[in-house]
């Protein structure tokens, strides 16, 4: 079965990799859904859907959102399906039925929203010193300073799972060299992969599939089917498929 994810691990000192399975069948049935319901929150009923999850609301006539589904199976052996998104615009992070990103509500809303509208608002006064080189340079400074502390503090709180029961900071778990970049973490098959660790679930497939407007200079096309990113995913992949290939330890909460 070709591998539609893996990364190196450096605990192995080899690569680990997953299949697709049966995941494609899956994100087809979601597709389904988007086309029906043309909005997230799919276990609302009609009268009770929120205005913002809607496809119209989040996307509209913009670039769209990759979206992945983990097949998997628990403990007894039945089929579960996880689904995921990578990061939505506007603040959305949490949705039921979907997983839950990585960063918890008390340190995303507590600690990482109050730093960003800081910065944002040294940027907006940014704008007004341009007749000030001296101020301007000064607050310039400080915003690049308050960036990096914050960067820095976001990588700190991250904890990444795998399937030998291990845990690990972005630190310790990315491979792609010294320079890390943001939103590492926030894309569909981390997501998927720690909390199918977290909650003793085996993968067994994958698929990650964009849907909304054309994207980017490659051109993401709705309904088309994509690997994991090069850039944030495959560096913390080996270490979040560490355990799945060897068949004594299972998934591990």
């Amino acid at each position: 079965m070709p591998a539609v994810a893996a990364g190196y691990c450096r605990r192995c000192d080899r690569d680990h990799e997953l299949g697709a399975g049966n995941a494609r069948a899956h994100a087809h049935e979601l597709m389904e859904e988007f086309g029906r319901l043309q909005r997230l929150d799919y276990q609302a009923t009609e009268a009770d859907a929120d205005p913002l999850l809607s496809f119209a609301h989040l996307f509209p006539g913009k670039p769209g959102n990759m979206f992945g589904l983990l097949e998997c199976r628990d403990r007894d052996g039945q089929t579960v399906v996880l689904r995921a998104f990578s990061s939505l615009r506007r603040g959305i992070r949490a949705i039921p039925g979907w997983v839950p990103p990585l960063l918890s509500a008390d340190t995303y809303y507590g600690l990482i929203v109050p730093e960003q509208q800081a910065i944002e608002a040294m940027t907006a006064e940014l704008a007004t010193l341009s007749d000030e080189p001296e101020r301007r340079q000064a607050l310039s400074e400080r915003r690049k300073l308050r960036s990096q502390r914050l960067f820095e503090t976001m990588r700190a709180r991250y904890r990444f799972h795998n399937f030998r029961g291990e845990t690990g900071t972005l630190r310790e778990v990315f491979t792609g060299g010294a320079g890390i970049p943001g939103g590492v973490g926030e894309c569909c098959a981390p997501k998927l992969l720690v909390h199918a660790a977290r909650n003793a679930l085996r993968p067994v497939g994958l698929a990650e599939f964009y849907w909304g407007g054309s994207k980017g200079s490659k051109t993401l096309r709705q309904g088309e089917f994509y690997l994991p990113c090069n850039s944030r995913c495959r560096p913390i992949l080996g270490f979040l498929l560490c355990g799945l290939d060897d068949d004594d330890l299972g998934a591990r909460p």
